[in-house]
């Protein structure tokens, strides 16, 4: 988990990961930007006693340098991606490591449902499973960023996070595909996803970011699907800037 600001969202997101009926994990909150000894200091008198919790910190107010630091840090053999504004039901790590290690999976992700600034359930959220995640990749994001757990080896092969300031989990999976990885989403509503202001949803820059991802991976491989996609992304963002 990474995080520039602390809240009373950021203490219900670690909560629900510190109340996980599968005990045996640590939990690296990497507090970055300006504001990083203030958020390890409130953290810290909120959650004094919890000794699975490892603060990083770092000035670089930059969430894929974040991630990758964290990965990094890690201790365990498989990492469970977690915003800071979401809660994780109680059952969702146990449920997801049996789910990979029963398939042989690199990564796996859950559904979620939509919650709102208040924690009010507002909907569902349901992503591609089997091999419609494939054939979806080149034109939407197929897995719920948050709610994913993977190898850290298969992190470590594609050499992480790439840059990026909204799109960066959709970069990694369209990485992750060209090494052949095996993953699935489990149809099970494991995370409550929040809606609110503050959101980085659907900006423009994240438009322009999987455009040019998608572009990269036309140059790489040029086939009919891919020039498709970043045709669709390119008319996304344009209608996004209008």
């Amino acid at each position: 988990m990474a995080t520039n600001n602390f809240n009373e969202y950021l203490c219900i997101a670690l909560q629900s990961i510190f109340d996980q009926t599968f005990v045996e994990f640590e939990v690296l909150l990497v507090a970055n930007g300006a504001a990083c000894d203030d958020i390890e200091s409130f953290v810290l008198k909120r959650f004094p006693s919890e000794t699975r919790l490892i603060i990083i910190k770092s000035n670089i107010p930059q969430l894929s340098y974040a991630l990758n630091l964290g990965i990094d840090h890690a201790s365990y053999d498989y990492i469970a991606r977690m915003d800071a504004d979401d809660i994780a039901h109680p059952e969702r790590l146990g449920l997801q490591l049996d789910y990979l290690l029963a398939h042989n999976l690199d990564l796996v992700g859950t559904g979620a449902r939509l919650i709102d600034e208040f924690g009010a359930v507002i909907g569902s959220r349901s992503p591609p499973r089997g091999a419609e995640i494939n054939k979806k990749l080149p034109f939407k994001n197929v897995f719920i960023h948050p709610s994913t757990l993977i190898r850290k080896s298969a992190l470590l092969n594609a050499r992480g996070y790439n840059a990026g300031f909204n799109s960066e989990d959709y970069d990694l999976w369209l990485r992750l595909k060209r090494l052949d990885v095996r993953w699935d989403n489990m149809p099970d509503m494991l995370l409550d996803y929040r809606i609110h202001p503050a959101a980085s949803q659907r900006r423009l820059l994240g438009y322009a970011e999987i455009s040019g991802a998608l572009l990269r991976e036309f140059l790489l491989s040029k086939t009919l699907v891919n020039a498709c996609s970043v045709v669709v992304s390119v008319i996304k963002a344009f209608m996004r800037a209008r």
